[in-house]
């Protein structure tokens, strides 16, 4: 599913709430991103497996994400070997959102 369907969808992008970037990576990236030649996958996974290990989760809005939230299956986390690419991709408003799609991992292990 491409990124503009993923958010017709009622889908909600979400993050650690103290993720680990490398400006570097990021940097680099964003040269990548000025010709890109295929589609750009990036990979959620639920929010259930970061809060049952207490790791906090933030949505785009910065609000805390609870186990309380009723619309916790629409809520998917971007997956840590992810995240660079994805705030390279905030910083480079000449990528599309169809040419950006979203990937559903499951039980995805993540270094914390």
């Amino acid at each position: 599913m491409n990124l503009k369907k993923f958010i017709e969808n009622g889908y909600v992008i979400c993050f650690p709430q103290k993720p680990k970037l490398d400006t570097g990576i990021i940097n680099k990236l964003q040269c990548q991103l000025m010709c890109p030649v295929e589609t750009i996958v990036i990979h959620v996974t639920t929010v259930y497996g970061y809060l049952a290990r207490g790791i906090s989760v933030v949505d785009e809005n910065g609000d805390l994400v609870t186990a309380l939230d009723d619309d916790l299956d629409k809520k998917l986390v971007i997956v840590d070997s992810d995240l660079n690419l994805w705030y390279a991709l905030l910083q480079s408003p000449h990528i599309a959102d169809e040419v950006i799609a979203i990937e559903k991992v499951l039980h995805r292990k993540t270094k914390f």
